[in-house]
């Protein structure tokens, strides 16, 4: 019986330190996952501003993860539409890179009033949404 007893102790003191074990970190992969965490940054800028009916208008994104420029998204859209009306079209176009980081789109508004854009960016397996309400007079 007694021998039962220390098997059986030493049973679970095995299992304790491969358990034990196993949670160890690993360096490399820690250091990967921490780089991946970085979130990327997407910076919406709308132009020119005041907006005139029939103007042309500049929708850029500018790109970037951990200070590097991103040219390589896997998706870039504007999103917009007209805030005033609840079934206004959401319009949507994909974009690709023109370079040093920046995404954009030129478009012409020939209704005034006041509208709203997101730019949806899908870069470095994260995504992006930034918006900004925007007045077409």
């Amino acid at each position: 019986m007694r021998n039962q007893r220390i098997t059986g102790l030493f049973a679970t003191l095995m299992f304790i330190l491969v358990v034990i074990a196993g949670c160890g970190s690993n360096k490399s992969t820690s250091a990967q996952t921490d780089t991946m965490l970085v979130p990327i940054q997407v910076e919406l800028e709308v132009a020119p501003s005041p907006i005139k009916t029939g103007d042309s208008v500049k929708f850029t994104a500018k790109v970037t993860h951990q200070g590097e420029n991103v040219d390589d998204a896997k998706e870039v859209m504007f999103e917009f539409w007209n805030t005033a009306d609840d079934n206004a079209k959401h319009n949507q176009v994909q974009v690709k890179s023109a370079g040093n980081g920046t995404y954009v789109l030129e478009h012409t508004f020939e209704e005034p009033g006041t509208y709203e854009v997101i730019s949806h960016v899908t870069a470095r397996d994260q995504h992006s949404m930034p918006s900004k309400q925007f007045t077409v007079e």
